[in-house]
């Protein structure tokens, strides 16, 4: 697609060259958050027509947004290591022209490659103490696609988000205190009493590629090309995955899953009921990712939505892989948190969370040896974990038992890096009074670390 000149040359600053390091990003990013808004008007009017037109000027026809998806995929941590084709977009000029002369090509083969330092580490509680041999043989491995490929997923995407709904959307940062607050004002109606919890099997592994080719709105060619080299082979399952396929596979997953609060409520309405026994305003439905809980009234009336769920999924060649009915009374955990009422509703830090945010402190402490490094990645785990669990009721209690394992293993890391020292030199090596307070400090170059501590004030 040739593109005008007029429509190339004003993404440009005025005063410098046309090139990539001439680039105006403000605009480029106004013009595609334009386009994506029209998009979400389209839709939320139905009309359908304008938003597949609105999605192809998008993903192919527009400058700054093939501009935008370059951009993105070259500055991954991938973005060195080359596909199948060999090629790569390293230069300025190189990417310059990669978005003028960007095509609609056949989707290559995935490459399969060990996978460099720092891409697609995960923390994992199970496995992170075991020693792992840095043989080739034992090295994780990553499926990289072609450059051309992983722009053409990063502009799909930016077609598509668009068209997700705005609440809890699988690939975005969800804002798990409304929830909380949702879930609290609805469990503290005295109705509603009863909950299933639910969790959706794999999604991308189990979903009807079918359903897919017939309920996504975009290019049915280039989705089943994705389909068929990103999806259908079982053995990449074991093998981490580049940026852009997680991207375009997690929003391909919330556009499965689109309307599922709305379509298992409707589901669940029964056309003889009286208005105030309806079922779709006596149930409350809230899904984040691939979790979900249903809030009822009754053990008969979640069975019934249970049904209804296995309706919604079925089609889409989905299934719960676990659901559990419980009376609140007898708590349930959700999002990191375990609710119960007994007379008053208490949402307390699960035992799953604690157990899990104590593993990666050790792992932390265990794999660190510089202490102003230590101290640092500390600060941040613990600010996070604080930020989330804040609204817990106990949280000054297990910030507290927080504060008191930290020490112990802080205590041990410094007795492991002085190993002819006591306990006690150690103590006082680490550890000096500020505010009143013994806390880990270290100075180093003229600058002084200090150890955030648990029962800090945000």
């Amino acid at each position: 697609m040739t593109l005008s000149k007029s429509k190339i040359r004003s993404i440009y600053h005025p005063s410098k060259e046309d090139t990539w390091t001439g680039v105006n990003w403000s605009k480029v990013e106004t013009t595609v958050a334009k386009l994506q808004h029209r998009i979400t008007k389209a839709n939320e009017k139905g009309q359908y027509r304008k938003v597949r037109n609105l999605q192809r000027l998008l993903a192919k026809n527009n400058f700054s947004a093939r501009l935008k998806a370059i951009r993105t995929v070259t500055q991954n941590k991938t973005a060195k290591i080359p596909g199948i084709d060999g090629q790569l977009w390293e230069t300025p000029q190189t990417k310059l022209m990669a978005a003028l002369e960007h095509c609609n090509s056949h989707t290559k083969p995935l490459k399969l490659v060990p996978t460099p330092f720092g891409v697609g580490d995960k923390f994992n509680s199970k496995t992170h103490f075991k020693k792992e041999l840095k043989s080739k043989k034992n090295q994780k491995k990553i499926l990289i696609p072609c450059m051309s490929d992983r722009a053409r997923k990063v502009l799909w995407n930016t077609a598509l988000t668009p068209l997700m709904e705005k609440d809890f959307p699988i690939d975005q940062p969800i804002n798990y205190w409304d929830t909380n607050a949702k879930i609290r004002f609805k469990l503290n109606q005295k109705n509603f009493q009863w909950v299933l919890t639910g969790t959706i099997e794999k999604i991308n592994q189990k979903v009807n590629h079918d359903w897919l080719l017939r309920n996504i709105p975009m290019e049915k060619k280039v989705l089943k090309s994705w389909l068929k080299t990103d999806f259908e082979n079982s053995t990449y399952d074991q093998f981490e995955l580049e940026s852009s396929i997680k991207l375009i596979k997690l929003t391909l997953a919330n556009l499965t899953l689109k309307n599922f609060s709305n379509d298992v409520k409707a589901m669940c309405k029964q056309p003889f009921q009286s208005k105030i026994h309806d079922n779709k305003k006596s149930i409350s439905v809230i899904r984040v990712k691939d979790d979900f809980i249903v809030i009822g009234q009754s053990y008969d009336q979640l069975e019934d939505v249970k049904k209804a769920v296995d309706n919604f999924l079925l089609p889409r060649g989905l299934q719960m892989k676990s659901s559990v009915i419980n009376h609140l009374s007898n708590g349930f955990d959700f999002l990191g948190w375990t609710w119960r009422s007994n007379e008053k509703l208490r949402c307390t830090i699960s035992k799953v969370s604690k157990i899990k945010h104590r593993a990666e402190i050790k792992y932390l402490i265990k794999t660190t040896h510089k202490s102003e490094i230590l101290i640092l990645k500390l600060n941040k785990k613990i600010v996070d974990w604080i930020k989330y669990h804040h609204v817990a009721n106990d949280i000054s209690s297990v910030c507290n038992s927080m504060s008191r394992y930290l020490y112990d293993r802080l205590i041990k890391w410094g007795l492991r890096h002085h190993s002819n020292k006591t306990k006690k030199w150690v103590f006082n090596r680490y550890w000096k009074q500020l505010n009143g307070r013994w806390t880990f400090t270290v100075s180093k170059d003229e600058k002084v670390y200090t150890l955030i501590n648990y029962t800090f004030r945000m």
